[in-house]
């Protein structure tokens, strides 16, 4: 089997749940969001967990996962994001370190679009050259015909973050603002944003994938590359489970780099067994298997020095 070092990286694609974060988000925010409904939470487990293994297709898993959300506030979404997620080591070092050598970072997740805004919210948009995501949906008082653009999603989840101490942006509390005013022009969806604004817009219950597949990861990632004139070879993406093992051998198998990084069984069996029975022309590597100390600062020796 062939296996060679690709060129200089120079766009990294990157799972989110289980390599950028600890917690698999679209389950734990159901735990958050319905504490009094732990049934809610236990049904999502059992779908992701069967998903993650390469069990269930991401169509079959979010028409389960996806009515399970349903109900949860825009508050609830953005609040744990912000002081729920557990961050991998290194997490901030890491788009720092890809920020200053000029290499695109792009989120490539079946996680949802509300989670990344708030992750851009406090780390700084500078930091992240797109986001490809699910979609969440919500509506006023969660009523479908009253849908919130990802735009409005997108300025009043900015909006939310108003004060910033040190690096890290600090939450609005309701007796801050009485009301809040915008000063944005939000749509005809969002007309005065005010604090309860946050409790009134609710999801759906549904979900726009925009990852279908396996696969397509590494096509959503490639069409990137091509906006930005960059060759397949200078191409890596990073993922933990069955969910980004297209990605990963895509990529590699059109010569870039491929990174199993804190990993479970069934994705290093996966990506062994192509290791050992197929010919690659870029790299694939797998570093570090599921831990809680394992470490993103490590993958830049891995990217830098290609």
């Amino acid at each position: 089997m062939k296996n060679t070092q690709p060129k200089k990286i120079r766009l990294v694609s990157c799972d989110l749940n289980g390599t950028l974060v600890h917690q698999h988000t679209m389950m734990d925010m159901i735990r958050l969001g319905f504490p009094h409904a732990p049934e809610r939470y236990e049904k999502a487990k059992d779908v992701f967990t069967r998903q993650t293994s390469g069990l269930l297709s991401m169509k079959e898993t979010f028409e389960i996962a996806g009515p399970l959300t349903k109900g949860l506030s825009l508050r609830n979404a953005i609040e744990y994001a912000r002081s729920e997620m557990r961050f991998l080591e290194g997490f901030e070092e890491f788009i720092s370190a890809l920020r200053e050598k000029g290499i695109y970072f792009v989120i490539n997740s079946t996680g949802y679009t509300v989670t990344t805004e708030v992750i851009k919210a406090v780390y700084g948009p500078e930091n992240f050259y797109d986001a490809i995501c699910n979609r969440l949906i919500f509506g006023r008082e969660g009523d479908p015909d009253k849908l919130v653009s990802d735009h409005d999603i997108s300025d009043l989840v900015k909006d939310y973050f108003l004060k910033r101490t040190g690096d890290r942006a600090e939450s609005v509390k309701a007796n801050d603002c009485q009301p809040v005013t915008s000063t944005k022009k939000f749509s005809d969806s969002v007309d005065t944003v005010t604090e309860n604004c946050y409790d009134e817009i609710l999801t759906t219950g549904e979900v726009e994938l925009g990852i279908r597949d396996e696969n397509e990861k590494a096509r959503l990632i490639f069409e990137i590359a091509d906006k930005l004139n960059i060759s397949r070879e200078a191409v890596a993406h990073i993922g933990d489970t069955m969910g980004d093992s297209g990605g990963i051998s895509e990529v590699a198998g059109n010569g870039g780099l491929g990174i199993a990084f804190n990993y479970n069984n069934a994705l290093k069996n996966h990506l062994e067994g192509i290791l050992k029975n197929k010919e690659i022309s870029g790299k694939i590597v797998l570093t570090e298997p599921k831990s809680e100390t394992s470490d993103l600062r490590c993958l830049l020796n891995l990217m830098l020095d290609a």
